[in-house]
This record gives C-alpha cells, structure tokens and sequence, in this order.
C-alpha cells in the first residue's frame, strides 16, 4: 500500500484454495467450511482519491462493475454508515484477478477500499470494526485483510493463520468463463465422504506439517468439472506438466497447479502458453 501525494495506491491479492472442505449447509443459508487459503502475486490494482464531492468508480474496460453490485460500493456503504457522514471519493479499479474465477478479486478489492479509505482518513476507525463490517461484506473480505495464508472457518470468516505455511509457485489457467459460487455450492449433496480429512488438516496446522500431496482436495471440484469438463482437460495438462497437484480454485473456473521448483514453474508457464487452455499466469504464494 502506497501513500501518493493525492491519495492511496492499493495492490489487492488473488488467492488460492489449497484445500475447500464443505461440511454442512447452515442455517442462515450458508455452507459449513473448512479451507487452507494463500494470497498470491497476481493482484487488481486500485487508486483511492478524495474528490469535492459524490462518489466516483471507475473500472476500465469492466463498465459492468461500475454499479451497486460491486462488493466495493458495499464496503463504502458500511463506512458511511459507521462514520455517520458520507464519503466523497474516486476510484479506480485496475482488473487483473479474473472475474468469476475463483480467485477472490472482488472480496479482495472490498478489503483494499476498507483498509485503504481508513488509512486515507487516519485510521478512525479500529481494526476490530473492520474486520466485522469485512465479515458483514462477503465470506472471503475478512481473509484478505489478514493477508496471509489462513485456515478459514465457519462461512470463511473465521480465520486460524498459518504463518508457518511455504510459499510456493503457482501456475493457473483462466478458461474464459466465471462460474456461479451459489450454484456450485448448490449442487453438493450431503453426506459428503470425507474419512479423517478435517481432523488431519487441522492437526497438520498445530503440529507445523505440510499438506501432503493426498490432502489438497476441494469438495467442489468433482461437482463442477462434470459439468465443465473442459476444467479436467485444464487439470490434466497441469499435472503432465509435473506439478506437485493441481485443483480447482474456489467454486472455479480457475484451475492451478503447484510448483515448489520457481524454474519448473515458469518452464511450466511457457509451455502452457501455448496450448490454447485458456488465460495463464505465474505467481508465487504470499
């Protein structure tokens, strides 16, 4: 985060699940989760300004995010509402993080203006506040204020961090479509099986282990790729690319593979580049 002479530039992290357990559907309509979660170097960009007067967002060649649905104008309405006096402001939202893929951008943007407005007006406001009106936004905005790798609870805004955890390489693969989060997460039928898995995942995290490669699994994956399989074909090529395991990232569409070896992972980026699979990037763990 940098502080400009007319306002604050912001860079907000992608993020990937290592593991997406689903282990019930709540009462308040959500779904139980448990899930490893790292921020990766592939980040949206925003510049926050303050202007004489109204609210101005502005996101180049996404018209259709300029509106109240973006998870940003929440974020904005929230602080209002908290401070008790309306903000005037422009904002510039740079995408680079997919849309609709799997990787957070939009709850990653959301904490950006959060933590980003609070600095640019001296920090009224205490962590604490934001880290519940972050919850009040979407299941993920609480992680990305914490910004680092985390096991997730409850809907996900639970958060255990796991500093410990490695950094590693990232190739992901962007088919070109976003996929529905309430739609997947709709077609999960309960019981799930799932053996000792949970209680393995948070042993792993209080004895200091690593995952090891068996145990990076995402509940939603096998639901999601019968019904695109072109995401199996994307996982596939991963894999015979020789990364450590490859999965579907969230409710997708992004898949990704793991590499510890960073010139692997870029012999990896090369190759992929070519292979018409869809939009790649390298990135590194947070």
């Amino acid at each position: 985060m940098e502080m400009p002479a007319k306002g604050i530039r912001i860079l907000a992290p992608a993020k990937v699940n290592l593991t997406l357990e689903v282990l019930s559907k709540r009462a308040d309509g959500y779904h139980e989760i448990q899930s490893l979660i790292q921020p990766i170097s592939l980040f949206d960009i925003l510049w926050i300004e303050t202007r004489p007067k109204g609210l101005e967002i502005l996101c180049p060649k996404y018209p259709e995010l300029e509106n109240e649905d973006n998870l940003i104008i929440r974020a904005i309405s929230l602080l209002e509402k908290e401070m008790a006096f309306p903000l005037s402001l422009s904002i510039r939202l740079i995408k680079k993080i997919p849309v609709g893929g799997g990787l957070g951008g939009g709850s990653s943007d959301a904490a950006a203006v959060l933590s980003g407005i609070n600095l640019l007006l001296g920090k009224p406001i205490q962590q604490e506040l934001l880290w519940a009106l972050a919850a009040q936004i979407g299941s993920d905005v609480p992680f990305f204020l914490n910004r680092g790798t985390a096991l997730a609870l409850g809907r996900g805004e639970r958060l255990e961090p796991w500093t410990a955890f490695p950094s590693w390489w990232y190739v992901l693969i962007y088919p070109g479509f976003s996929i529905s989060t309430s739609w997947a997460y709709s077609q999960v039928k309960f019981p799930l099986t799932r053996g000792e898995k949970t209680i393995n995942i948070k042993w792993l995290k209080e004895t200091g282990k690593v995952p090891g490669k068996d145990q990076f699994k995402n509940d939603l994956e096998e639901i999601v790729l019968l019904s695109f399989p072109i995401l199996k074909k994307i996982k596939k090529a991963l894999l015979d690319q020789g990364c450590f395991q490859a999965l579907m990232s969230g409710s997708g569409s992004t898949v990704f593979g793991i590499w510890k070896d960073k010139g692997k992972a870029i012999e990896a980026y090369i190759r992929l580049k070519n292979q018409g699979l869809g939009k790649i990037f390298l990135a590194k763990g947070l």
